[in-house]
């Protein structure tokens, strides 16, 4: 027992390490190229779909949080870039237990704004990346069933306020984040429905 709460403390500052990194890098690179930085928060409403042998076996969805980094490029009067780093947990919800993905994702956003102001109504769309930092059944580790990497496709809408954006988007997961085993057949991917504010400086 001592052992795992060890293990978990050194995850947690490798965690908070990795934030204050990623935090001045932002921050930085916003000096140099006259960028927006952003701070994101939001809700998750996830599920895993399951496929065994060909039948359909998804879970329900989970209620889960992500937070993290956003910078704002502009390339046009109505485009933006807005990539980001973000702590996100996902998984899905079965009668028997409930599942929980820690992950650190990479979201490639490009932003439509339909009116070119400073507020308004926008559209996004964009890839994602995954870094699979955790996986648990209950209280059981499961991360070596499943692979490291996660990629997918954003799509959302939103509105601007200014220095304060609300937004919607779906995550759909495109590859097979559950490993191959000889002899049996199963994909799992990743759907996530999230919800999100945004205050930028």
């Amino acid at each position: 027992m001592y052992s795992k709460h060890i293990n978990i403390r050194k995850q947690f500052i490798k965690m908070f390490k990795k934030l204050v990194l990623t935090i001045g890098f932002f921050g930085c690179l916003s000096a140099i190229v006259n960028a927006q930085l952003g701070i994101r928060a939001g809700l998750n409403f996830s599920s895993t779909k399951i496929e065994v042998l060909g039948i359909n076996a998804n879970t329900d969805s989970k209620v889960g949080v992500h937070f993290g980094l956003l910078n704002d490029f502009k390339l046009a009067d109505k485009i933006i870039f807005r990539p980001g780093v973000l702590f996100s947990l996902k998984g899905g919800k079965t009668d028997e237990s409930s599942l929980n993905y820690s992950y650190i994702e990479v979201p490639f956003s490009l932003i439509y704004n339909f009116t070119g102001e400073d507020s308004g109504f926008f559209a996004e769309a964009g890839p994602y990346v995954g870094l699979l930092l955790a996986a648990k059944s209950e209280d059981d580790d499961i991360k070596d069933e499943f692979n490291s990497l996660d990629f997918g496709l954003n799509i959302g809408l939103g509105y601007d306020l200014g220095n304060f954006i609300l937004g919607a988007n779906y995550g759909i997961g495109l590859v097979n984040i559950s490993k191959e085993v000889v002899g049996f057949d199963a994909t799992a991917k990743n759907n996530n429905f999230s919800l999100y504010g945004i205050y930028q400086f």
